[in-house]
């Protein structure tokens, strides 16, 4: 029967008796599912501790503003153990998410959420391997859900999607629960105002920015300190690009301000800065605590709006302030927020953290990069080509380290959300991520170079990779010498726009001044030890799960290690592993894919092949490439390795798609892997197509804890039962419990039984064969027998079962089609079976477990638990032949007229309701020996 995501093994089975049969069996200690959570109608959460519920101020209110940019959702109302939190509308491109957030004392606090205008016909909390079916409890009148939050998650978050999942878009907006832990007192700063008025408190150690902005900007208005870039010569003259002469002499352009509202601005000219823009006063605070480090140490945001360029932190060395670090702190109704840049090639990053080192950024206000309006090159922003600008980011950490987040929010970023080059020590806790739009590039972590990096919490909303590493350049496209730099502007061409070029390059100059390093050495070190657990990742658009590897650009990967991480709605894959070109050591474990986007397998490994690499002398002083290992700087090769080792331990995966490409390794480990709910144990249920693979281990832990081999077989993907008694033979049986064979004696099986007062019945199954590499040795198909219908009938009756391949496009109504979930008697396969062309097992007593009609499925009946075979090698080497991609078949027994018995069903093995005394390992299966 088919079998929809649903309920895994229970978790304390009761024994079965068990003889000669390979033990399939789901771990003993596995209870939820990945599952979507289904309507439990006017159920009810248990009751809860008093839990201690903080609601967060109003974004952007204080300092002067009186008003919240943020809207209130329209769709819904939310409770937290009965305190009432507002959702917010995220709703600036599109609008996928409203999003609620709070903190309280409780991980597991009863969430309420009503909508008063839409009528809830299903539900889906995710990470869904964490709220299984019957977790939602949904009110009798269908406008109010109410479930609780899962301790086992370890993550701050959950997502809700009423009448919709994580396939489309049908719930829109979905809802965000943002469930923070109440803030440590021990983080917040003295805000005792300094006594002159000035924000600059000595005593307590505080700069209060707010304080200290309307201060400088009355003294130094940006009316007055804002001024245009001055023409200069081209570093670029003298030169030739692209078959075009920069003359010797080539000079920018003069700059000039333009309007603020002006689209499209390109260096040298620059938009006028706003006069409450605060990009100068942050740069005189730091500048202040800096030159007093003995008294000063602390940079405090109370709350209020604030705009600017950017939290841009350059060249700080917390170690020489007072305690050993510059602590940044947001109030947690703080709006920091990104101005449109001041032009397209500007590096204005909503957090730049940049040659920098002891840092500590803590509070709960939001740093918003104001990425639609910076990329809406329609109405106020920028083109956003690569070859047209710099890298935005949310938050960025370059050439910096010993730096640590603390509970950040980061909002509508220009482009990655967090992300890391050449960062060493960097500790990122609790950080969210909430740019839920198709802005280009919006990886949630990208964590694209550094060593020693740990990511503890984490929540994103983005629109590609949840996380990726390898050493990719997000900048090397806008170098002077990158081909679509000057392609753009038709250098070779006799329409050269040299003047057009020159002052792009002297853009890109600009900002390689400000940072102290070009577009090419963003990365200068390999990347290692970078860890990141408790996460929860969506994607609106393309992306990967986990994607490592790429242009690494010589430098080494090693030691990635996931623990808990949870990824949903990527579409364009899932775990992507490359050499990169040299990666080592990548452990994920405990995490859940949702793959059902997915076209291809969740699971891409491409490993090095022992090829030689030569990077050159000049590849290394001006590309960025890793040096040499002598130091020398010269020419030198290395051989493209296999990746060390992978292993994948307790993965879920909401659904398997294609084979899982694996090349190139060196050791593989996949343990305790799940596939919509169901434990890998067999290889058809997550099929690997290796090569160039040292050692690959797959196994699975059975119910008595014990190690086992994943088998070479198939689950079924489908089963049911047909009766031919006049009141069965309507019926479609595909979510019972149990799988029924009784012989009229009308034809070999009874299969040509039509009418009458005949209680016949057929089982048919169907097994996926497509992970088959070659037609195997050996094929034998096991079902574990529950018992028989009549006490009269002696247990030491015997009987055989008899299985034939049939068709589900050649039915017994006249039609073509008659799957396993719509089948009944009267539109089932039909087939004339003969003694050729059935096999049969051997001969087996009835036994003594009587299972009495009428017991509806049976749930609580004992089990006979004997593993029943039939060697059906023929049949699957054939349909390998055939080039089949499923074998379908029917089962019925020889015996006697009284004769009725009953096997376990998918259902009735793993369902959610399954059978009281069944276990994972009665599931109907096929093992095959290659």
């Amino acid at each position: 029967m088919n079998r929809p995501v649903g309920g895994d093994a229970d978790p304390n089975p009761a024994p079965a008796r068990r003889r000669s049969r390979v033990r399939r069996v789901i771990a003993a200690a596995a209870g939820a599912t990945l599952a979507a959570a289904s309507l439990m109608l006017t159920g009810t959460v248990p009751a809860h501790a008093a839990t201690t519920v903080h609601t967060y101020a109003p974004t952007g209110v204080g300092g002067g503003t009186t008003t919240s940019p943020d809207v209130a959702s329209a769709k819904y109302q939310v409770q937290v153990a009965g305190t009432p939190v507002q959702a917010v509308q995220y709703a600036e491109s599109g609008h996928n998410f409203d999003i609620a957030r709070f903190a309280s004392d409780s991980r597991t606090p009863t969430i309420t959420v009503t909508l008063p205008g839409t009528t809830i016909d299903t539900v889906n909390v995710y990470p869904a391997r964490y709220y299984p079916s019957g977790s939602v409890s949904v009110s009798a009148d269908k406008h109010t859900l109410t479930f609780r939050m899962s301790a086992a998650a370890k993550v701050n978050q959950a997502i809700v999607m009423v009448n919709g999942d994580s396939t489309n878009a049908a719930g829109q907006p979905y809802l965000a629960v943002v469930n923070d832990p109440l803030e440590d007192p021990a983080r917040r700063p003295d805000t005792t105002s300094a006594p002159d008025g000035s924000g600059v408190n000595l005593q307590t150690g505080v700069l209060n920015f707010q304080e200290f902005a309307a201060k400088y900007l009355a003294a130094h208005p940006n009316s007055a300190a804002q001024k245009a870039p001055a023409a200069t010569t081209s570093s670029m003259a003298g030169k030739t690009v692209g078959g075009t002469a920069v003359p010797a002499g080539q000079q920018t352009s003069a700059g000039s301000l333009v309007s603020a509202s002006s689209v499209n601005v390109r260096y040298p000219s620059v938009r006028t800065m706003a006069a409450n823009d605060v990009t100068y006063a942050l740069r005189a605070a730091l500048d202040t605590i800096e030159a007093n480090p003995t008294a000063l140490n602390t940079l405090y945001f109370p709350n209020g709006t604030y705009v600017w360029s950017g939290l841009l932190v350059n060249g700080v060395d917390g170690s020489k302030l007072k305690g050993g670090k510059l602590k940044i702190y947001t109030a947690e109704g703080a709006l920091l927020k990104n101005r449109v840049q001041a032009y397209m090639e500007a590096f204005e990053p909503a957090v730049g953290i940049i040659n920098s080192s002891n840092i500590e950024i803590d509070g709960r206000g939001v740093f918003d990069g104001n990425g639609v309006a910076n990329y809406n090159a329609r109405s106020s922003g920028d083109s956003h080509d690569a070859y047209r600008s710099q890298h935005q980011g949310g938050v960025t950490v370059m050439h910096s380290s010993d730096i640590t987040f603390n509970d950040t929010y980061e909002r509508n970023s220009k482009q990655w959300n967090y992300e890391t080059h050449t960062a060493n020590r960097v500790t990122f806790n609790n950080i969210k991520a909430l740019t839920p739009y198709r802005q280009p590039w919006t990886d949630g972590t990208n964590f694209a170079s550094g060593q020693d990096i740990t990511a503890n919490g984490v929540f994103t909303l983005g629109n590609d990779d949840a996380f990726a590493s390898g050493h990719f350049n997000p900048s090397d496209g806008f170098t002077p010498l990158a081909s679509g730099v000057w392609n753009n502007f038709q250098l070779g061409t006799s329409s050269a726009d040299v003047q057009g070029y020159a002052n792009a390059v002297a853009a890109y100059d600009t900002v390689v001044d400000a940072l102290g390093f070009d577009n090419y050495h963003w990365t200068y070190e390999d990347s290692k030890n970078i860890a990141v657990s408790n996460t929860l990742n969506w994607s609106v658009g393309a992306g990967n799960a986990i994607r490592i590897g790429g242009s690494a650009y010589g430098h080494r990967l090693a030691d990635y290690t996931f623990d808990n991480f949870n990824s949903l709605s990527a579409s364009a894959g899932g775990i992507s592993l490359n050499n990169g070109p040299r990666t080592q050591s990548v452990v994920i474990k405990n995490s859940s894919i949702d793959t059902s986007r997915f076209t291809k397998g969740p699971f891409w490994l491409n490993g090095g092949d022992g090829s030689t690499q030569t990077i050159t002398a000049d590849q290394q002083a001006t590309y960025g490439y890793a040096p040499n290992p002598d130091g020398s700087g010269t020419t030198y090769s290395y051989t493209k390795t296999p990746i060390g080792t992978v292993t994948l331990d307790n993965v879920w995966f909401s659904k398997q798609n294609t084979s899982n490409t694996l090349n190139g390794a060196t050791n593989v480990t996949l343990n305790n892997l799940r596939v919509a709910g169901q434990l890998v144990q067999y290889t058809s249920q997550f099929p690997l197509a290796p090569s160039r693979i040292g050692t690959l281990t797959s196994t699975y832990t059975d119910a008595n804890g014990q190690t086992q081999n994943v088998k070479p077989g198939a689950l079924t993907s489908g089963d049911t039962w047909v009766g031919a008694w006049t009141g069965d033979q309507t019926k479609n049986n595909s979510t019972d419990l149990t799988l029924i064979t009784r012989n009229t004696g009308v034809g070999l099986m009874g299969e040509q039984y039509t009418t009458g007062a005949g209680d016949g019945k057929l089982s048919y199954l169907q097994f996926p064969i497509n992970s088959l590499t070659r037609a195997p040795s050996r094929a034998t198909l096991h079902l574990t027998y529950v018992g028989h219908r009549y006490s009269s009938v002696p247990s030491t009756d015997t009987d055989q079962l008899l299985v034939q391949p049939v068709s589900d496009t050649t039915c017994t109504g006249g039609g073509t089609s008659c799957p396993v979930n719509t089948m009944t008697w009267q539109n089932r396969p039909s087939f004339t079976a003969t003694a050729s062309s059935i096999a049969k097992s051997a001969t087996f007593t009835l036994g003594s477990t009587v299972v009495p009609e009428g017991g509806g499925t049976h749930q609580g009946n004992a089990i006979d638990g004997r593993d029943i075979t039939v060697d059906i090698t023929s049949f699957v080497q054939n349909a390998y032949a055939a080039n089949q991609s499923t074998l379908l078949f029917a089962v019925g027994n020889a015996g006697g007229t009284n004769h009725e018995l009953r096997f376990v069903s998918s259902e009735g093995a793993t369902g959610s309701v399954k059978l009281a005394n069944g276990t994972a390992e009665m599931a109907p299966a096929i093992t095959v020996t290659p």
